[in-house]
């Protein structure tokens, strides 16, 4: 039977290991544990506040401008009404953060709490790959379960998504239906292959094991999970947009081909956060003149550039975003 009190793993850092970029022992230990066992753990108290509040701040102003049609905007559909109508529907909008010095703060962009369970888990200098977020509108529709993953993968831990919560969450504002548990299952389970939905009838089997979750997670929480777990984008009745930061790291080994975005004046930037979390950064540089982070393209393709047979297979779907 499924247990009535179950829960993701919260690990709150003390505000010495927040402030100083530490790790206990126990505290790696504990979350390397819960992401191997749910495939998803909360490090709470992980970034200072007034660091969250100024980048929230400034994200929602970008967040008007591009539902004005400032820049290239692109909505993960919460049913098929947005995928035609856009922002006029509510869902979920993928926007690039601001990609300028002033606003990529160590602590955020380049975690070292974060970053050192990730290394524990893909190994030295994960790669991040995929940078924006995961911007949540007014809408009372909600998404079909589904894994990142639609496409044949590894059956072992080699993609992590890392969000970064810029405000407070629960399922009064959204937080996302999480499937703890089922990280470890494979695209047999899609109606089709490119696809990125469970089987209905997989869902309702699974719902009886071990039900969905929608956790409360404090702003300045970080949330690691891995990019096979199943979830849901849920609605959000309230006018207040939810930001969820979006990192997606991969094991070196694995060799994403999917590269971010960066002016040439940033680069040295992006070099020190790669120093400062011993993380290594996917960057490609563009001339300062004419540089525009809101114009940054939308991909989805999660795949290995060692394997380009696997999204070849799926590249014919609709929803699948190539580079």
């Amino acid at each position: 039977m499924p247990s009535a009190t179950d829960a993701p793993v919260v690990i709150r850092l003390s505000d010495e290991e927040r402030n100083g970029g530490s790790l206990s022992e126990h505290h790696l230990y504990d979350a390397v544990e819960a992401f191997f066992s749910d495939g998803f753990v909360v490090l709470e108290n992980a970034v200072d506040l007034d660091k969250i509040d100024r980048l929230n701040k400034r994200m929602l102003k970008d967040t008007q401008k591009l539902l004005a049609g400032e820049g290239l905007s692109h909505y993960a559909p919460l049913n098929s009404k947005v995928a035609e109508n856009g922002a006029k529907a509510g869902g979920n909008l993928s926007q690039v953060p601001p990609l300028e010095k002033e606003w990529l703060e160590p602590q955020i962009f380049a975690n070292k709490q974060a970053a050192k369970i990730i290394s524990s888990i893909l190994g030295p200098q994960p790669e991040v790959h995929f940078l924006r977020s995961n911007t949540l509108l007014n809408t009372n529709d909600r998404q079909r379960v589904h894994s990142d993953m639609r496409f044949e993968h590894p059956t072992h831990p080699f993609a992590i998504t890392q969000n970064v919560c810029l405000c407070d969450c629960g399922p009064e504002n959204g937080m996302t239906e999480l499937w703890l548990g089922t990280q470890n299952t494979g695209v047999e389970i899609r109606p089709q292959l490119g696809e990125p939905f469970i089987q209905e009838s997989v869902v309702e089997e699974r719902r009886k094991i071990r039900p969905p979750l929608y956790p409360r997670v404090k702003k300045g929480s970080i949330l690691i999970r891995d990019l096979r777990l199943w979830h849901a984008g849920m609605g959000n009745p309230t006018d207040n947009v939810r930001i969820l930061l979006t990192i997606n790291y991969y094991a070196g080994w694995y060799r994403n081909g999917a590269l971010v975005h960066f002016p040439e004046s940033l680069k040295q930037h992006v070099k020190s956060l790669e120093e400062y979390a011993s993380i290594k950064i996917a960057a490609t540089y563009e001339p300062d003149d004419g540089f525009n982070y809101l114009e940054s393209k939308f991909s989805n393709n999660f795949s290995s550039v060692l394997h380009p047979e696997v999204w070849e297979k799926i590249a014919h779907v609709k929803t699948a975003k190539g580079y």
